[in-house]
């Protein structure tokens, strides 16, 4: 036990594979994150620190700006190297979808990222009237590209072509036929000339967790008949130049490179066949899809990825130099609106641990001859363990079945509450005893050690709301880092399960990184509730934006972390979550005649004058608390 180091806890977590560089452990036993560009380091120990200071409580957002800058750098770099081997003629730009994270913060750190690696262009995609309200203001004319996606009514596509007015390349992306003569119209009436896309329906599937974003079942799109009708009619109005853009979407986070490559075939052969019909397309927007690895085990997982940046930028400008080659046409433009590889890694959650339910045994009261006989069959298959007088396995078949007769027992009344205590020691005992002896390499072995550790894990409770900060978890079953933040230089001898704050048994985590692969326990060090800290990774992607107020939990408080020219790391924006008036607010309790309520009620009560008035500040107080739990300074 006491060699264990940090560097095993490295491989343990499997922090190498899905922390992308950004993220590591100090010899000391403390989670990192590093600036690759500079090599600045800081633990989250220390990031708590100077949280505290800014007066942010726990559960915290912290944010890394100097990720999202990187993450785009990354992407743009993997798209410029694929072009210049492939000796490609097309440009490529980096397109944000903001409804992956509208966080203004956020939104600024991607168009910082997009300046530096574009050469001081940016590229942004919205979905929705304040989505485009929003890029608009964010983004300077003649150095921008915007794309406008979702379902659109007038006042939308009247927003969108004023930003053409304004100087931005505004591309008006048609998802249903019907949307094409309003654009038309409105185009007139503005005088100015559109920019219009058309997102073709794929038949091709990436397969996942979103898997119906694309392919024939997809909500958005145009089938190849509605493409030729949108033709026609951009042909009667003679605006067939207008029709710029090619969109396609296979899905998000797709693990699969090949069934991207099916894909981006397919798409390829649009292009090509809109270019044959003399339609001056010059744009092809891959749109989502491309995935990033949240477990670390490079392979078809949902949650994982079987490709690199590098390679998914080559199978994008491979399928359309072939397809342009091959039928002597120009060579697209690429857009790619890879939202959830841009902001996944940049934003971390660390919250406290609470409390701990721990799989101890205490004194085991050997049963007496007046006993039932079934404590008298359990405890002999306990001694038969210790005297290693069956199999393991045997034993482990036997625990179940006198579990099941135990409770049996106690249901019809044959066995008193003070005998169904002393059963269940005893059985704990055993299950406690065959965990430490069977051998994990005898694969028998394996999967009995692996139900073990499911039944008898140790609950860790944690002070956040799974609903309001990692939803996908929940709703989708989504695999996140996470791990403990301190003393991972010491032996993980325990393993334990996550439950949350909320009044509900969905709030639990069921999956975590281990090693190569996925267990449904999280193995960690011994700690100390008041100084214990979790991290969930990776979750910068969706998750702020589509929490919710399950048990009016609301946000939680955000920080952004930036290091300074001496590498130091500080607060550079600090961020107040939801307090108990607001929340209340928003399912419309209004605070103030809530107060007055409860003051009504302590007025009458039957309680001191100095009780009174304490209490009643204290409630004023209490409106502007956190919703999360109180906690200790760490």
């Amino acid at each position: 036990m006491s060699s264990w180091s940090a560097n095993e806890s490295l491989s343990l977590y499997n922090v190498k594979r899905w922390g992308a560089g950004y993220f590591g452990i100090a010899d000391q036993g403390d989670v990192t994150v590093r600036d690759p560009s500079t090599g600045a380091e800081v633990s989250f120990a220390h990031i708590r620190e100077l949280t505290r200071e800014k007066g942010l409580e726990l559960p915290i957002l912290i944010r890394f700006p100097h990720i999202l800058k990187d993450r785009v750098a990354q992407l743009v770099k993997s798209f410029a190297r694929a072009i210049e081997y492939e000796d490609y003629q097309g440009q490529f730009t980096c397109v944000y979808p903001i409804k992956v994270n509208q966080q203004r913060e956020v939104v600024e750190g991607i168009i910082a990222g997009q300046r530096q690696a574009l050469n001081g262009y940016t590229g942004l995609e919205a979905g929705s009237k304040p989505e485009l309200l929003a890029v608009l203001a964010l983004a300077e004319p003649g150095y921008s590209t915007i794309v406008c996606n979702g379902y659109k009514d007038e006042d939308y596509i009247r927003l969108a072509l004023m930003g053409e007015k304004l100087g931005h390349k505004v591309y008006i992306v048609l998802e249903k036929a019907s949307e094409l003569n309003d654009v038309l119209a409105i185009a007139k009436e503005l005088d100015v000339s559109p920019r219009i896309g058309v997102r073709a329906r794929l038949a091709t599937v990436g397969k996942g967790n979103w898997q119906d974003s694309g392919g024939l079942k997809s909500k958005f799109g145009l089938s190849a008949s509605e493409i030729l009708k949108t033709i026609d009619i951009l042909k009667d109005n003679q605006q067939t130049q207008a029709f710029q853009l090619l969109h396609f979407h296979l899905g998000s986070q797709i693990a699969n490179i090949q069934d991207i490559q099916v894909g981006l075939r397919e798409a390829a052969c649009f292009y090509a066949q809109l270019r044959l019909m003399g339609l001056p397309v010059e744009v092809a927007d891959v749109g989502g899809g491309l995935g990033i690895d949240y477990e670390g085990t490079a392979s078809r997982s949902i949650c994982s990825m079987n490709y690199t940046l590098d390679e998914y930028a080559k199978r994008v400008v491979q399928a359309f130099k072939e397809v342009s080659i091959e039928h002597d046409l120009p060579q697209p433009d690429i857009f790619s609106e890879s939202g959830r590889a841009v902001t996944a890694h940049h934003a971390v959650l660390v919250t406290n641990v609470i409390g701990i339910e721990c799989q101890e045994v205490g004194s085991i009261e050997t049963p007496s001859a007046a006993c039932h006989p079934l404590l008298t069959r359990i405890n002999q298959n306990y001694l038969d363990a210790i005297d290693r007088e069956r199999s393991l396995s045997e034993i482990y078949h036997d625990l179940i079945s006198y579990n099941q007769d135990l409770n049996q027992a106690f249901t019809h009344g044959d066995l008193s509450l003070q005998d169904r205590a002393k059963g269940e020691q005893i059985l704990k005992a055993t299950a406690l005893y065959l965990m430490k002896t069977l051998n994990p390499s005898r694969r028998p072995h394996r999967e009995i050690l692996d139900e073990l550790n499911e039944q008898m894990a140790d609950k860790l409770f944690a002070n956040f709301s799974l609903f309001q900060s990692l939803p996908d978890v929940w709703g989708i079953g989504q695999v996140f880092p996470i791990l403990p933040l301190r003393d991972l230089d010491k032996a993980p001898s325990r393993r334990g399960v996550i439950r949350d704050i909320t009044c509900d048994s969905d709030g639990r985590i069921d999956h975590y990184v281990d090693g190569e692969g996925l267990e449904t326990t999280l193995p960690y060090p011994p700690m100390e509730v008041a100084n214990a800290l979790l991290g969930f990774f990776l979750v910068g992607a969706y998750q702020e934006i589509l929490g919710d107020l399950h048990n009016l939990f609301g946000d939680t408080d955000a920080a952004n972390i930036i290091f300074d020219e001496d590498g130091n790391a500080r607060v550079s924006v600090s961020q107040r979550g939801d307090t108990l008036a607001k929340v209340l607010q928003y399912v419309n309790f209004d605070p103030q005649r809530l107060l007055s309520a409860l003051s009504q009620q302590v007025t009458e009560a039957q309680l001191g004058q100095d009780t009174k008035t304490e209490f009643l500040q204290w409630l004023q107080r209490s409106l502007e608390d956190t919703t999360y739990l109180d906690q200790p300074k760490i």
